[in-house]
């Protein structure tokens, strides 16, 4: 049940202080750290243990919008969604109107979520 309290705080795919997630659930400290260390490691949650900050991972984005998508009973992936891609060397493309070019000699993996236009960038190597 706590699991379904911090996904629910969460689901909007920004970041929130372990604080803001402690005064809202009501869950320990020492607690919430450990089932956010676990659930990071199972690339559930992005934790950050230096800033105190958490969100949902894009593959868990992935999987509510989905459900989202099924409750409502309407595909509207062309305005929400989240994604991996990979721009191999001096390559290119767009997602959802945003440009995005690789000018570098590696390979570059994307992650990104969006909802009307894209959010975030991720790029680290492949």
């Amino acid at each position: 049940m706590q699991m379904l309290q911090i996904v629910r705080l969460l689901e909007n795919g920004e970041w929130h202080t372990l604080d803001e997630i402690v005064e809202k659930t009501n869950i320990q400290r020492d607690e919430l750290t450990k089932h956010l260390t676990d659930a990071s490691q199972k690339d559930l949650f992005d934790y950050d243990p230096k800033t105190a900050r958490v969100r949902l991972a894009h593959n868990m984005m992935s999987v509510l919008l989905q459900l989202n998508t099924q409750n409502q009973k309407q595909a509207r992936w062309e305005r929400k969604g989240a994604g991996t891609t990979i721009i191999p060397p001096n390559k290119n493309c767009r997602i959802q109107g945003l440009y995005i070019q690789n000018q570098t000699e590696n390979n570059l993996k994307i992650e990104f979520t969006y909802k009307t236009t894209p959010k975030e960038i991720i790029i680290s190597n492949a």
